[in-house]
This record gives C-alpha cells, sequence and structure tokens, in this order.
C-alpha cells in the first residue's frame, strides 16, 4: 500500500484503538528502535521481557522485519523468535518525513506447534513454567489467514485515516465502520448458509445506507450466478432473478476481478435485473484468484472511499463463504453421488425384472430431482420410440404414443444421438416452442440411451422438484446413469432372445442334452484346460442296449421317449461342472472334469442304475414290458491318452467291451 503519512498522537491512539477492537497488542514504534517501555504489550511479550536475555532477544527479532516493511513500504508478516505471528505496518510523518514509524501488533498463537514452540522458548530464558502454563491455558488459537484477512482491512483503514486526518467526522464514520466489519468477519461462526449471506448483506446495508443489495454465488452449472439473498426494497421482484454469467456486466466483473457499475438501462436489463432499476454497482468476491460470487448495490450512490472500504469487506468475507460454499459443495457431491451409487445397485439388482424400466426411469428422476420423466425405446420392428415407463404421469396415458427418429425433442436426440440441455423450451433456439401447461418449468434435459454408438431409446426429465434449471452435473451423472440403465436393458431385451438362438444352436431338441457339435468343441477345451493346470478329466460313452430293436419291436414314437428318459437321467446323474451330449443315434457321451477313472465309475454306474431303474410306458405286446439298459465305457487324459482322438477311440472300446460282456455294465479302459 505504500509508506503512509504519519501524525504521531493520532497514529498512537490509532494502535490503542486497533487493539481495543480486535483484542490484540498494537505497538507504535519508531525507525531507530522497537520500543519495550509501553505498557500495552501482549501478556506473552510482558513475560519473556521480564528478563535480560528477553528484551534483548525481542529488540533483535522485531527490528528486522520493521525495515524489511520499510523497504517493501508494505505490511510485512513474520513469526518472532519465541513462534508468535506478527504484522508490520510501516507509516511515516509529513511534519518530520525523515523520521520511520510503524504500527507492530498481532502477537497470536496459530496452532498448539506455535503454543509449545512458544513454552519452549519461556523455559530457556528461566521465565517461571508454573506461569508459562497458566498463561497458556486462557490464549486462544487464531486462525492465521482470518488474521491476515484483518490486517488487510486494517491496512486500508490506515491508508484513509493518516492521508484524511483533517477530516474527523469522515475518520470517526470509518472507523466505525471499519471495526463493525472487523467484529462480523472475525465473529462469523455461522454454520447455517442463510445466517451467513443474512449476516453479510446486513452488514453493508446498514453501514452504507445502501437501499437495495443482492448476494450471488457460482452455480454448480458454472455459466451463471444465482440470488442466494437480497437486502432492501423490491425483495421479490429479486429473488427469482436468473442472471446472465456469460456477457455484460456481470461477466466483466467476472474476466476483471474488478468492481464494475453502470446506469444504463440497457446494460442492467443484459445482467438479468428486472425493470425499474436506474443503477447497479458490482463488486465480486474472488476466492483462490477465481470469482465465485457478487454483490450487486443497485440505486445507492456509493462514495469512492465507501467503495475501497466495500471492496476490503468482499476481501474479507470471501473466507467464510469460500469454507461454507465448499462444505456446500461437497456435501451436494457427496449426495448426488450416494444418489448414482444407490441408482446402480438398484438397477443393477432388477435388470432381469419385468419392472426394469420403471426402476430405471425413478432413479434418475431422483438423481437429477426431477418430477416428472419417461423412458422411451426404439421397436425395431415398427422403427418408432414407444413409452415403457413413466415417472409423474400415468403410463397408460402415453401407451398410444409412437415417435418417430427425427420428430420432436425425443426423436431427434434419438437421432443424433447427442443429449439436449434446457433451461427455457421457449428461448431455445434449438426447441423454441410454446411450454406445455401440464409442465410446472421451462427447463428439462432429453438423453439417448446408446449402445456401441447406437441409439436404442431416450430418457426423458422435466420439473426440477426445487424450481431451478437442470444443469450440466445433473446431465453428467444422468449419463453414467444412461450408460449403465442401456447395458442392463440391452441384457434383458436381447439376451432372451440370443440365448435362444444359442440354445438351438447347441442342443439336441429331443433329449435336451448338448448336441455333438457342442460336445466336440468343450472336449477341445477341456483338454487345453487340462494339460494348463496338470488335472485329469474322464470321457464316458454310453449306448442303449438293443435299441434297434427296441424301436421295430416298439415303433420310433416309443423309441424317441426313450430317448427322452435316458437323457431325463444322465442330467439329474451329472454334476452342474460336467458336459453331457447326445453323440449321436442312442450313443451318448459325457466330459467329467478334475475326475480321474475311479471317479467317473461311480458316475457312470450311478447313471447306468438310474436308467436300469426307468420303467417306460408299459408297451402291451405279446405280453411283455418293455426294459431299457445302457452300456458304458470309460477312459481318461493323460491316464489313457494324450489327445482327443485317441480319447474317444479308447473310451469307444472299453464301451464294446461292455457289450462283449453281457451289456448294462461300466468298463474301465485298461481294464480290457
Amino acid at each position: 500500500m505504500g509508506i503512509m503519512n504519519f501524525n504521531e498522537d493520532l497514529a498512537s491512539k490509532w494502535a490503542e484503538t486497533l487493539s481495543a477492537i480486535t483484542g490484540l497488542p498494537f505497538l507504535l514504534c519508531t525507525e531507530e528502535k522497537y520500543n519495550l517501555s509501553r505498557e500495552e504489550e501482549g501478556p506473552l511479550c510482558k513475560l519473556l521481557q521480564e528478563h535480560a536475555a528477553g528484551r534483548v532477544f525481542c529488540e533483535q527479532d522485531c527490528t528486522t522485519p520493521l525495515v524489511r516493511a520499510l523497504a517493501r513500504e508494505e505490511p510485512v508478516y513474520f513469526k518472532c523468535y519465541a513462534n508468535l505471528n506478527n504484522v508490520a505496518i510501516p507509516v511515516y510523518s509529513d511534519k518530520a518525513p525523515d523520521k520511520r514509524c510503524f504500527i507492530l501488533g498481532g502477537r497470536i498463537v496459530s496452532s498448539y506447534a506455535d503454543l509449545a514452540g512458544y513454552r519452549g522458548v519461556a523455559e530457556k530464558l528461566g521465565c517461571d513454567q508454573a506461569r508459562v502454563l497458566e498463561m497458556a491455558k486462557g490464549i486462544p488459537l487464531k486462525d492465521l489467514n482470518h488474521f491476515k484477512v484483518a490486517m488487510e482491512a486494517i491496512k486500508t483503514a490506515t491508508l484513509y485515516l493518516f492521508q484524511n486526518r483533517e477530516k474527523y467526522k469522515i475518520i470517526e464514520d470509518r472507523m466505525a465502520k471499519l471495526q463493525t466489519m472487523i467484529k462480523v468477519i472475525s465473529s462469523t461462526t455461522a454454520t447455517d448458509s442463510r445466517e451467513l449471506y443474512h449476516t453479510i448483506l446486513n452488514t453493508l446495508g446498514v453501514l452504507f445506507n445502501i437501499q437495495t443489495a443482492i448476494l450471488l454465488l457460482r452455480d454448480a452449472d458454472e455459466e451463471r450466478f444465482r440470488v442466494e439473498e437480497v437486502f432492501g426494497y423490491q425483495k421479490e421482484a429479486l429473488t427469482d432473478v436468473k442472471t446472465n454469467g456469460v456477457e455484460g456486466l456481470i461477466e466483466e466483473a467476472v474476466r476483471r476481478n474488478e468492481v464494475v457499475s453502470s446506469t444504463s438501462l440497457f446494460d442492467i436489463l443484459k445482467t438479468g435485473l428486472p425493470n425499474g432499476f436506474t443503477s447497479v454497482r458490482i463488486f465480486p468476491i474472488a476466492m483462490k484468484g477465481r470469482v465465485e460470487g457478487l454483490i450487486c448495490i443497485l440505486d445507492t450512490p456509493v462514495s469512492p472511499e465507501d467503495e475501497d472500504l466495500i471492496k476490503s469487506f468482499c476481501r474479507a468475507v470471501s473466507v467464510p463463504l469460500e469454507n461454507r460454499l465448499l462444505s456446500l459443495r461437497r456435501e451436494n457431491f457427496s449426495r448426488k453421488g450416494e444418489a448414482v451409487v444407490q441408482a446402480l445397485a438398484s438397477i443393477a439388482s432388477d435388470r432381469d425384472s419385468p419392472q426394469l424400466f420403471d426402476v430405471i426411469i425413478g432413479r434418475a428422476a431422483e438423481v437429477a430431482g426431477a418430477e416428472q420423466g419417461s423412458i422411451m425405446l426404439l421397436n425395431e420392428e415398427t422403427r418408432a420410440l414407444e413409452v415403457k415407463a413413466t415417472r409423474g404421469l400415468n403410463s397408460a396415458i402415453l401407451n398410444h404414443v409412437r415417435i418417430n427418429p427425427g420428430e420432436g425433442v425425443a426423436g431427434t436426440v434419438l437421432e443424433r444421438g447427442v443429449p439436449l440441455l434446457v433451461s427455457n423450451i421457449e428461448q431455445d433456439e434449438r426447441v423454441s416452442r410454446p411450454n406445455r401447461t401440464r409442465y410446472k418449468t421451462k427447463s428439462f434435459i432429453s438423453l439417448p440411451l446408446k449402445m456401441k454408438e447406437k441409439s436404442i431409446g431416450v430418457i426423458n426429465l422435466s420439473d426440477k422438484a426445487n424450481g431451478t434449471d437442470f444443469s450440466d452435473m445433473d446431465l453428467k451423472l444422468l449419463e453414467i446413469l444412461a450408460l449403465y440403465s442401456t447395458v442392463a436393458i440391452e441384457r434383458q431385451v436381447y439376451y432372451q432372445s440370443s440365448l435362444s438362438l444359442r440354445k438351438i444352436s447347441i442342443t439336441d431338441p429331443l433329449t435336451e442334452l448338448l448336441n455333438r457339435r457342442y460336445f466336440e468343441e468343450r472336449i477341445s477345451e477341456e483338454m487345453e484346460r487340462s494339460k494348463r493346470h496338470g488335472q485329469p478329466f474322464s470321457l464316458i460313452i454310453l449306448d442303449i442296449d438293443n435299441f434297434k430293436e427296441f424301436n421295430d419291436t416298439y415303433g420310433h414314437p416309443v423309441g424317441d421317449e426313450a430317448l427322452k428318459n435316458v437323457g431325463h437321467v444322465i442330467r439329474r446323474c451329472v454334476r452342474i461342472i460336467d458336459i453331457a451330449a447326445r453323440y449321436g443315434g442312442e450313443e451318448f457321451a459325457i466330459i467329467l472334469p478334475t475326475t480321474d477313472k475311479e471317479d467317473a465309475r461311480l458316475i457312470g454306474n450311478r447313471i447306468r442304475e438310474g436308467i436300469e431303474g426307468v420303467t417306460p410306458p408299459v408297451i402291451k405286446d405279446k405280453g411283455k414290458e418293455a426294459k431299457l439298459t445302457v452300456s458304458l465305457g470309460i477312459a481318461s487324459y493323460p491316464a489313457d491318452a494324450s489327445t482327443i482322438e485317441v480319447l474317444i477311440n479308447n473310451a469307444d472300446r472299453a464301451l464294446y467291451k461292455a457289450k462283449a460282456l453281457g451289456k448294462n455294465r461300466v468298463v474301465l479302459f485298461g481294464n480290457l
């Protein structure tokens, strides 16, 4: 800020005033030396200065920053040898320009580490430890950032004070305003957003006699600012204002991070404010170099001096505002993220349910906070969108609706495959049509359900429950939900048909066992798996005994029934990991993974006994009943073969041996 004009009596009184306002010690010091004799020193410093070494250390440690402040011509913040945080503000006298003076103060402890460091220094100086401990109990920890913000406000006020000391009434007014602002900032502990916003505007309104003011904060979509609080006249007209953050005065204030003002009606209306105001002055509130808030003062003249004070106030309140905004955004993001996770979990658990579409639109509405919505799917036969589920409207009303690709909002979104986020349907050039009476708001979202770049449907959402517009954040979360929903829909709609086709292609239609082609695929896979893991597997080949005679005697329909019965027994006797197939005619094959020959014998006998115990429908033919038996041959890899061809051949040889030994038995290869 530069070195300030100085009046020693006034400066001394100002240092005392600062001490009274902040509760912190402030001293008037000369350039030549740090004044140790003042009674206004803080208790922490006084305790150290009771010792000669402490006085020497204090004088040496505090004099150096005073020189730095003089060289820089601006306040210097520093931590002294005793771990206390201080500030030195340079001033000078116009009556004695060669005399350099400073206001030195602060003496705050910002952490427990600072306090521990102070106690260590006091112990080395020989201070009474009982007094140190007793004093430490009553020392509050001060936030260093808040301390610096308050000092910036004091710096601004000090500048006015010493440059305008002849205007005592104005000075007293400035001092009173500054004192009030410092107290407001330092005492702001509001955890409720509304209370914090109300305090900020009311402080300005009362101190500067403002007619009307509004506080705006950056919306989640980061494209415009939202009205959070209104002070003064015309509250009702300003509460629902939607300001334009991409052009006009607001854009200029945000881009330049400086105060902008205008008395032009065109500029005022372009900002988004209603008609009737004659002037606007916009103060930016920056957080980490980025404008996150704005204070608009309407129909109120503001002097240059007051403007500077309000700018200082805006810089000061950025700290509690930033803390509150970060907390709110963190809570909002966490809440939305949790809603998305719950939605995905719900869709996953209902992906095979007939209510899948109801679940998807319900969860999408919850994530975006929408009261109305629908999900539409493209009918591949009619090539039209059909309503599958609705939210906030009886689905029966829309059952008849059919929308062709390219027609209306949903048809256009389907055809283009690009989501549509609209704030005002009547003003958006992409749609630009009157809002239907059944909708409460003019904002909506329509986004495609896409599978491999192909749109298969559309989700539509409208009427945000809180009356605001849908945001980019809403759209991003819905796109995540839509991606997952598309997979679930694809699974439900198309999986069944694919499953049916797959089943037809690999299943024997008579016995419902796997067919020979699939068997040959799987035995190759099992051979490779066994080689890779060093585990055995076995193969059973079984044949119905005397089946040609059975067919000739009872006819092919009865023979088919017999084959079905055999297939049913095999399915019942094998494990879930086994692969049972109709190998051809009356012959069957079973792959037994991770199974040696002895365990395979047990399974084979279980199948043989099961089939022997099955009595087909009694066939009256010459007074005899039809009975079924099977013969089984078993070979194992790698004990009996090193290739698939040899394995199948050896299982066949064991089967022929079973036939030769009288049928209705199990024979292992190697026991021939």
